[in-house]
């Protein structure tokens, strides 16, 4: 199969996948994702019903949801405590006297369920754990000590990620919406 006819099916197939809830979860997929991945920015991971997958004829294979995954450095405010920021560290709180403030984590950048799929068909729960086992995957062969989330300031989203072991660390207001950073140890 040639490139351009491999470009028009990955394109057919990610347009199987929308968000009546957030455009931009839509629109990331649809049209940054190949980018993120071709400049090594993140990874995208498709996840499809096992059923028709194994079917013999996958045309009409559509993406159930998708998690994109990448690395971040979590740089926390000066009035975080020494504790919290060796807690982060894992060894100090400090290096030559000064407050360590960056952190590299990996990042759950995009986590979504297409629209057209019943929640308990694909929870959000079994997104995050899709996320988890590719981090900790990574997380054995090169290190980390945490996975953090951006999610915009809506308390039925920080719910969520509170209830799947996510806590707050700091709010932004940098930008057009205000965003909350969550993290969750890896495990």
């Amino acid at each position: 199969m040639g490139e351009l006819e491999e470009d028009k099916r990955l394109e057919k197939l990610l347009s199987s996948f929308s968000c009546e809830k957030d455009s931009d979860i839509e629109h990331f997929l649809h049209n940054r994702a190949t980018e993120f991945e071709r400049l090594s920015k993140s990874r995208t991971y498709l996840i499809f019903d096992e059923n028709e997958l194994t079917a013999q004829d996958a045309a009409g294979l559509a993406v159930y949801g998708y998690i994109s995954l990448a690395l971040k450095v979590l740089t926390v405010a000066d009035g975080v405590s020494n504790r919290t920021r060796k807690e982060l560290d894992g060894f100090n709180a400090k290096i030559k006297g000064r407050p360590i403030r960056d952190f590299p984590c990996y990042l759950i950048g995009q986590l979504a369920r297409n629209s057209a799929v019943p929640a308990d068909s694909l929870p959000g729960k079994k997104l995050i754990e899709c996320a988890r086992d590719v981090i900790s995957t990574a997380a054995e062969a090169v290190g980390g000590r945490y996975v953090m989330i951006e999610c915009r300031e809506e308390d039925n989203l920080i719910q969520f990620y509170k209830e799947n072991g996510f806590s707050e660390i700091s709010r932004l207001a940098d930008g057009a919406q205000p965003m909350v950073q969550m993290i969750s140890k890896i495990c």
